[in-house]
């Protein structure tokens, strides 16, 4: 009964690797897992759920992402009971290296993406000039991780030195031990900052736990008992071992490229240091007694109205022509707005319609968060 519940935990996670988009190693995973499971999932979600807003897109901790987990499940159920027990040692074989070859790819991924300052950004300036109690929790965990180059550099290379241990089969369990911690922490962190990869967050963390599940035993004896011991482990048979060694080649060899060719093509190794669009930053509205206080650029192409009591307006902006911005709002109303801006006196003249705006640019790289200090004793910090 153990190894069939082994067994069916080790197709779960063949099953999630194969099905579960990852989106920086392309789409075809999510055009795949719509195509066999979207009709399913609107089935469940119209009649059992009778939800009809859901989205099925299988975005991060969606109800149709918990309900692909689920179906992928009970398939691994199935397909449990259906494999003969001879093959068993095989399934959970290969199941425990395809895991620790994903752990390693994820590793990777995220570690370089916090190493070029690609997961978390320098904060924008509408995030810098928003009251701190008036942003969400996630916004400020972001933000804040945001602020320190150094911390995202060092988390960022403990990831991928974490990923090159499990890599070496001799130092494999102690890569894996590692990233037990890395994985429990960054689920910590989605429970507690309400940061919207919970699921996955939680199954690599279980994902770490089953390919160590032949090392628990030994770690026991030699941690607790303080005993000798030797690990010893399910050896794939030979007549596998090529194919393996081909997979293993395969896949990490095609993953890295994907994960790399984004910061090779760009040409971005520090997101801090990229270039901004020409309007990108935080403007002053100089009229004192109008009822928009800010202004600001978002890099990604939005223009963002702050008022007097800290309300935010947002419209995703379009350059129809120099000086011409065509805006909309999330009801998909637009409207025409002209712009001028001079670099030299930092001025920005905003009009829309009959309402022109003439605003100061302010210097948001110079604000207190931004700043690199650095304090070896706490008499140097006043």
């Amino acid at each position: 009964m153990g190894n069939r519940i082994l067994c069916c935990i080790a197709i779960f996670f063949l099953l999630f690797i194969l099905f579960f988009p990852l989106d920086f190693l392309g789409d075809f995973q999510k055009y795949i897992s719509l195509f066999l499971f979207e009709d399913f999932i609107g089935i469940l979600t119209d009649s059992v759920l009778r939800n009809d807003k859901v989205r099925i897109d299988l975005s991060s901790d969606s109800i149709s992402m918990f309900i692909l987990t689920g179906l992928l499940a009970v398939a691994s159920l199935i397909f449990s009971f259906l494999i003969s027990k001879k093959y068993h040692r095989v399934v959970l074989s290969f199941s425990k290296e395809a895991v620790s070859l994903y752990l390693i790819v994820v590793l990777v991924k995220y570690g370089l993406d916090k190493i070029v300052k690609a997961q978390f950004y320098l904060p924008e300036p509408n995030i810098l000039y928003s009251r701190f109690g008036n942003l969400d929790r996630d916004i400020l965990f972001w933000s804040t991780m945001g602020t320190s180059h150094f911390y995202s550099v060092f988390t960022g290379t403990l990831e991928l030195c974490t990923a090159v241990l499990i890599f070496f089969h001799r130092t494999r369990v102690l890569g894996l031990l590692i990233s037990l911690g890395i994985f429990l922490n960054i689920l910590g962190i989605n429970l507690g900052f309400d940061i919207s990869v919970k699921l996955f967050s939680l199954i690599l963390l279980v994902m770490a736990v089953f390919a160590l599940k032949d090392d628990w035993k030994p770690l026991y004896r030699f941690f607790v008992l303080k005993k000798e011991t030797q690990r010893a482990g399910i050896a794939a048979d030979d007549l596998y071992k090529p194919f393996m060694v081909w997979f293993k080649t395969a896949f990490l060899g095609l993953s890295l490229v994907m994960i790399t060719f984004p910061y090779i093509s760009s040409g971005n190794y520090n997101d801090d240091m990229t270039a901004r669009p020409f309007l990108h930053g935080a403007f002053r509205n100089e009229n004192e007694n109008s009822e928009i206080r800010y202004i600001f650029f978002h890099r990604e192409s939005y223009l963002i109205f702050m008022d007097r009591n800290e309300k935010m307006r947002d419209y995703h902006y379009t350059a129809v022509s120099p000086g011409h911005l065509l805006l909309e709002d999330y009801n998909g109303e637009k409207i025409s707005a002209e712009v001028f801006y001079s670099k030299k006196d930092s001025l920005l003249m905003l009009k829309t319609g009959e309402n022109t705006i003439q605003a100061r640019a302010l210097n948001w790289k110079k604000m207190n968060a931004l700043r690199r200090l650095f304090h070896a004793n706490i008499e140097s910090a006043n």
